[in-house]
């Protein structure tokens, strides 16, 4: 996930992420619980700034 949201803030898309939850096994509240968890530890949450090496 971490490399789909860096493709994404490379692309300049700095929007919503959906979750769509159809994990049978797991319960809604669960399965919303563990994506959430997942993308917080994706989602890049400062601005981007100027590469420092270029």
């Amino acid at each position: 996930w971490k490399q789909i949201v860096s493709a994404l803030r490379l692309a300049g898309y700095d929007y919503v992420i959906s979750i769509e939850h159809e994990d049978a096994l797991a319960s809604l509240d669960e399965g919303l619980m563990g994506a959430v968890d997942i993308l917080k530890r994706a989602i890049l949450r400062e601005p981007p700034v100027d590469a420092w090496w270029t």
